[in-house]
């Protein structure tokens, strides 16, 4: 109740704060049909939006044109406004997101930014942010041809929209005033890529009282290879964090023997000493061989992707206006690359008998290295590396994402015989994915090391005629250790023909103890889940003249309801399915990811909500809304106030501000399930496992936001305006951070706390058998889904721009900026050891559940414009920022150097040809992108890692008028 108490004692503040016009702009042409005057993003209340209180950016597919015609992508990307967003292929943070894009609005994570299609909700992703466990829009899915403008509101919206609008609202607004066919293409290229290229095309009719426009969409991106950056795949003295692992193949070795009592180890690890004729590297410190696995990882997936948004737009005899919209949009990564084999949680079952051909041959070979008595060796490593995967032809392990999305909504509005408003609407939308990716079986590993392998079932390591272990004690089976169809999977370096990235041959080699593919495909199998979201909402609204009279004018209403029923279902394949599958410790049968459970649930949310437009007197305008939402069961309900005051205080100058509560609801998937995450583990220097559990008991998360503002307009071509907003936020859903668990844990094993409780969050593998847990051992983390630490964040967004109007010409000098002055975080609690919070502002924030948060980001571009031909120039700056887990390269510095990037853009709109033709160069001095402490080598989160990228566009326009 807090929040709400707040806005009232703040409203007094607010009125003195005022407010500005919104720079909505009406559609042309057929687009009346659907509203006779602009709904400006923020309002229910239909005028015009001079008349709005309301900070809302407004970006026409005519203005992104004269930048190229970005792809939704790059548009967020690029907006100050937007931060830490996923787009790039990252799988060491944004887990499995390949493929998709979302919208970051202040750095408050996707989930908290609501994204709309004319108006109305669309469906989530299925596949939440694995490290945040946040559902989000996927903008790829709406094609780019079919957008007439995009909204942006920079403020909190809770009381009109509901749940999700904390950090603001994102509205794609189609076009629906094309007559005729259009047809458009672009192709774009950087230097590493065979060229990206997207094909579009559009059909409108206009009739009298209708219209009807169809708009199509073909992306397809190439392959692009990390390896094809010089700054990507860096030596492990400039980045020992850049994709470099202590759990390598070769691997290296723990001899086990009689040792007075009963089996165990004779002698301390020793390492492959065929690790460097592979292409290892053989780490100075520990003289083991480590592993580089992002040599076989991408910059660039290979995707593709469909798109079909239609609308039909009519208007009855009897006024009341129709509108109806589907969407279809299929997104496929059909070949999604990573690492040959993922780091093994489970080590202590990885043991070679010295009867083993592999181990005979190394043995004979290296005398010496294993002490006499050596009875079998616990290798520690990981099942493919150096050599690559055998079933890619010694290259990475391939996986699939596929993603398919349905939308229809329509709507019915009119006006009653006495002026009053009315607004009725449904809207359906689902998307389906499916993601695969491939691991190794626990006991499948086990078998093979003992000749087992392909023979035996790899989920268990059973013999299918006995239902037990041949490698067992006891077993009565019939089959032999590496004969009749047995194999043995042999991790000595000996087995590797070649390193899997150069080819260069290995000395070592001996044929036939190579692990064959056979034996490689029923070692690993796919990890897969089919997870589908669905949303039903009904709207219904009125809004229209009280007759009330204020000393402006007359005071405008609106009033309305909403019914959503969400739904989220997780079907996993048969070896995922831990109701199926437990595998050996219960997290599943894999050696790295774990399994889940199937889940099919739903919720439906109810929710009623008001708003009043007040002209207090001439030149000041006040809205004022309200919205109660319930969600039922243990998550209850919420009351959120909103109040927002314009005062034009002159021709030149207008001052605005607002102050709101907002709400989200916890997302299905948050409240239950299972899910792992492969994230970095600095006190093991190693990728692990992170298990993260959803809690039925989380509470709805709040937030007190205002804005304050003033826009200035000289009348003679000169704009500006600022804005400071502020964001306190209470109950915050997040996930809890692995590293503070790690590094809470690690402490306790220092000071000899073995009782402590942050412990058990904590599985560690006694890797040298002497019973002591130490950071090394690390081989699972568990975090919970919780309501986290209080946030409150705040900053300054500065925009302006200077028009000369030259006759026959025009030239356009303008810029925007955003700087973040806070993002405070509370201290809080993970089974009562305290985590210190602070200010992550201008840090990477690696080590927490934030984002990287640069302290100011900036566009400053020139236009000069005469007849058919625009020239652009655009300068963006990205500032510094610091990694707060201090240096870990031992190069003296934590910073992430600033960026500053030139882009150039040419445009010709022959009005003669109905031709447009776009040229674009982005990176104009080729910048790379600044060095970061992670596996990619640089923030994919902050910055473009592609270089120079040369752009062509093409747009036809065939009959009827744009």
């Amino acid at each position: 109740m807090k929040h709400q108490a707040r806005i009232w004692i703040s409203a007094s503040c607010v009125a003195l704060a005022f407010g500005m016009p919104a720079m909505a702009q009406e559609e042309t042409g057929g687009s009346e049909l659907r509203q006779s005057t602009v709904t400006v993003t923020g309002s229910m209340i239909a005028g015009t939006p001079e008349d709005a209180a309301l900070p809302v950016d407004v970006l026409t597919a005519s203005e992104l044109k004269l930048e190229g015609s970005p792809s939704i992508t790059e548009l967020i990307r690029n907006l100050g406004v937007s931060s830490g967003v996923d787009g790039q292929t990252n799988q060491f943070a944004s887990n499995g997101l390949e493929g998709t894009s979302n919208v970051n609005l202040r750095g408050l994570g996707p989930a908290r930014t609501l994204v709309l299609i004319n108006g109305r909700r669309q469906t989530y992703h299925p596949y939440a942010i694995g490290e945040q466990a946040q559902l989000f829009i996927d903008t790829n899915m709406i094609p780019s041809a079919a957008v007439g403008r995009i909204e942006v509101l920079k403020d909190g919206a809770a009381a009109i929209y509901g749940s999700d609008a904390i950090a603001g609202v994102v509205n794609f607004i189609t076009r629906s005033d094309l007559d005729g066919f259009e047809i458009g293409a672009d192709f774009q290229q950087f230097d590493g890529t065979d060229g990206e290229y997207n094909i579009n095309a559009s059909y409108g009719m206009q009739g009298g009282n209708w219209n009807w426009v169809t708009s199509v969409g073909y992306n397809f991106r190439p392959e692009v290879k990390l390896l094809e950056k010089d700054w990507a795949i860096l030596p492990y003295a400039d980045n020992p964090v850049g994709g470099w692992s202590t759990l390598s193949n070769p691997g290296y070795y723990v001899p086990l023997g009689f040792n007075g009592t009963s089996v165990g180890p004779i002698q301390g690890a020793t390492g492959d000493l065929g690790c460097a004729d592979v292409g290892g590297f053989v780490n100075p410190t520990s003289g083991l061989c480590n592993f580089n696995f992002t040599q076989y990882d991408n910059l660039v997936e290979e995707e593709e992707r469909y798109q079909v948004f239609s609308e039909y737009n009519r208007t009855f005899g009897n006024g009341v206006e129709f509108h109806i919209e589907g969407l279809y949009g299929y997104s496929d990564v059909p070949e999604w690359k990573t690492s040959p084999s993922y780091p093994p949680q489970e080590l202590t079952t990885q043991v070679v008998p010295a009867s083993h051909p592999g181990f005979q041959q190394y043995m004979a070979d290296n005398p010496g290295q294993f002490p006499a008595g050596t009875l079998a060796a616990l290798y520690i490593g990981r099942s493919f590396g150096w050599g690559g995967f055998p079933g890619s032809d010694g290259g990475p392990q391939e996986g699939f994402r596929t993603y398919e999305s349905y939308r229809v909504a329509s709507d019915l509005a009119g006006q009653f015989d006495n002026g009053i408003n009315w607004d009725a609407a449904l809207s359906w939308s689902t998307t389906e994915g499916e993601r695969i990716t491939n691991d190794t079986y626990i006991a499948g590993f086990t078998a093979a090391l003992n000749g087992f392998g392909v023979c035996t079932y790899p989920i268990t390591g059973n013999d299918p005629a006995t239902g037990t272990q041949p490698y067992a004690a006891g077993y009565a089976g019939s089959l032999t250790a590496g004969a009749g169809g047995c194999e043995y999977y042999n991790p000595f370096s000996n087995a590797i023909p070649a390193n899997g990235i150069t080819g260069a041959a290995n000395p070592n080699y001996v044929p036939g103890l190579e692990n064959t593919t056979t034996l490689a495909d029923w070692l690993t199998d796919g990890v897969g889940t089919v997870v589908t979201t669905d949303l039903l909402v009904f709207d219904a609204s009125m809004s229209g003249m009280s007759g009330i009279q204020a000393a402006g004018g007359e005071v405008g209403w609106g009033i309305g309801m909403q019914v959503r029923r969400e739904g989220y279902e997780v079907d996993p394949n048969e070896v995922t399915d831990l109701t199926i599958n437990p595998g050996p410790g219960g997290t599943g049968p894999f050696s790295f990811l774990a399994g889940t459970t199937p889940t099919d649930e739903d919720q439906t949310i109810y929710a009623i909500f008001g708003e009043l437009q007040v002209p207090l007197y001439e030149d000041i305008d006040m809205q004022v809304a309200m919205r109660y939402e319930d969600y039922g069961g243990d998550v209850g309900s919420t009351f959120d106030p909103k109040v927002a005051i314009k005062w034009q205080a002159n021709d030149n100058l207008a001052l605005r501000g607002s102050a709101q509560t907002s709400f989200r609801g916890p997302t299905l998937n948050q409240l239950s399930g299972q899910v792992t995450t492969l994230q970095f583990v600095g006190a093991a220097s190693a990728f692990k496992a992170v298990d993260q559990f959803g809690d039925p008991a989380l509470s709805p998360e709040s937030a007190f936001s205002f804005n304050v503002g003033a826009l200035y307009d000289n009348q003679n071509g000169f704009t500006a305006s600022i804005d400071y907003y502020n964001f306190d936020f209470s109950d915050p859903i997040i996930v809890e951070d692995q590293s503070s668990i790690v590094n809470a844990a690690v402490a306790a094993l220092s000071a000899g706390d073995t009782e402590n409780p942050i412990l058990s969050r904590i599985t560690f593998t006694d890797n040298n058998g002497d019973g002591v847990n130490t950071a090394d051992e690390i081989a699972r983390i568990r975090t919970d889904v919780v309501n986290g630490p209080d946030i409150q964040t705040s900053g300054v967004d500065i925009r302006a721009e200077q028009v000369w109007d030259m006759n026959t010409a025009s030239f356009t000098l303008g810029g925007e900026a955003t700087y973040t002055i806070e993002y405070d975080v509370d201290d809080f609690d993970i089974e009562g050891v305290m985590i210190a919070g602070g200010d992550r502002v201008g840090q990477f924030n690696r080590s927490n559940f934030s984002r990287s948060l640069p302290q100011l980001k900036a566009n400053i571009f020139g236009n000069y414009q005469f007849g058919d031909h625009n020239f652009r120039a655009v300068m963006r700056y990205m500032d510094s920022y610091d990694d707060e887990r201090g240096d870990l390269t031992g190069n003296g510095t934590t910073e992430i150097d600033s960026q500053t990037t030139f882009d150039l853009f040419y445009t010709w709109q022959s009005t003669a040809w109905d031709l447009d033709l776009g040229l674009s160069v982005v990176n104009v001095t080729d910048e790379d992108p600044p060095f970061a402490q992670f596996d990619l080598n640089y923030d994919p989160y902050t910055h473009n890692p592609f270089g120079r990228t040369f752009k062509i566009s093409v747009t036809k326009r065939f009959g009827g008028s744009n």
